[in-house]
């Protein structure tokens, strides 16, 4: 019971460093790409074992810009490094925007 409770919380442990780690990351990618942190309203970080085991992302980021309130660009951590997945929103976007809002975030012109 005791080697149980040890591996868990090492797991538990393990996932608090990495979001830690992740977050610093994600600032210096959307840096990277012309974008401040004051720009950024929020970063949220999931992680899930059970999409690991699936081959799903282990890792989804959600970052949501000062400037674009209700629109969330989705981010994963793989292999070392932040990649960009896509646009969402609620409530839904036409596709014209979700590519539109893709463009100019990969241009780095998203808050011009």
């Amino acid at each position: 019971m005791a080697v149980l409770l040890l591996i868990l919380v090492a797991l538990c442990l393990n996932v608090f460093v990495q979001k830690k780690f992740i977050k610093t990351y994600t600032f210096t990618e959307l840096e990277y790409r012309g974008y401040t942190a004051q720009d950024v309203s929020e970063i949220e970080i999931k992680h899930s074992y059970l999409n690991r085991i699936l081959s799903y992302n282990e890792w989804r980021i959600s970052v949501e810009f000062v400037e674009e309130p209700n629109v969330l660009f989705w981010f994963t951590y793989r292999d070392g490094k932040i990649i960009f997945q896509g646009v969402s929103s609620e409530p839904m976007l036409a596709k014209e925007a979700i590519l539109d809002y893709s463009e100019r975030f990969k241009n780095g012109t998203l808050l011009e």
